[in-house]
């Protein structure tokens, strides 16, 4: 199902509608893309939460206001077990402050073996788990898009994603719009240069070549 230039008002009684419907266990794909409304709120996702066959949902919002958190996320993707295109917002657009952290990102995908693309805002910058400590690891997303979410320390961040999720083999896509360093360089670029550099660090061990 494919629905474009729907204002958010709508969008949310359209959620309604189709959770009444009788496709609840049959339909696979939803694309829906909403212009902004004041008070925008991603809860009226609950009403797809029926839809426990989805493989494809790109809820496209163009709204900067829109609110997910780690437990929103959770029962969403804990909804969604065969799903494997999630997108929540507009990669497009800055979405100000993100409130789903890594622990809350890890926690959803647990849910959702076999996610291969995910786009969605994440907080960056609250680093609440420890990649050394941790053992997951899901091994089927392929592509990540955080939209304009901030980060601080591209190297913890870039350590995580690489012990954790370790296929996401091109790098981290994100939205240029701030998060700068001295230079005026969008700090995600360091997160997608500690990867590379990661990766090629394990190729010299696995060839047995000096990693210094």
């Amino acid at each position: 199902m494919y629905v474009d230039d729907l204002p958010w008002s709508e969008a949310e009684q359209l959620f309604y509608a189709l959770s009444q419907c009788k496709a609840c266990q049959t339909l696979e794909q939803i694309l829906i893309f909403a212009e902004n409304s004041p008070g925008s709120s991603l809860t009226a996702i609950r009403h797809l939460f029926c839809f426990t066959q989805l493989r494809n949902l790109q809820l496209n919002v163009d709204s900067p206001t829109f609110h997910l958190d780690n437990d929103l996320l959770l029962e969403a993707m804990s909804s969604w077990p065969h799903i494997r295109h999630l997108e929540l917002g507009n990669p497009c657009l800055a979405h100000g402050l993100a409130t789903v952290t890594f622990r809350g990102l890890f926690a959803a995908l647990r849910r959702c073996p076999h996610l291969h693309t995910l786009a969605l805002p994440i907080d960056a910058v609250n680093i609440d788990v420890d990649p050394e400590v941790e053992s997951f690891q899901h091994t089927s997303l392929r592509y990540l898009d955080v939209s304009d979410s901030d980060v601080t320390d591209p190297e913890a961040v870039a350590r995580i994603i690489f012990s954790m999720l370790p296929y996401i083999k091109d790098g981290v896509d994100f939205n240029d719009f701030d998060d700068l360093d001295d230079f005026g360089t969008n700090l995600w670029y360091e997160v997608n240069d500690c990867l590379d550099a990661f990766a090629a660090r394990d190729q010299r061990i696995e060839l047995g070549a000096p990693t210094t």
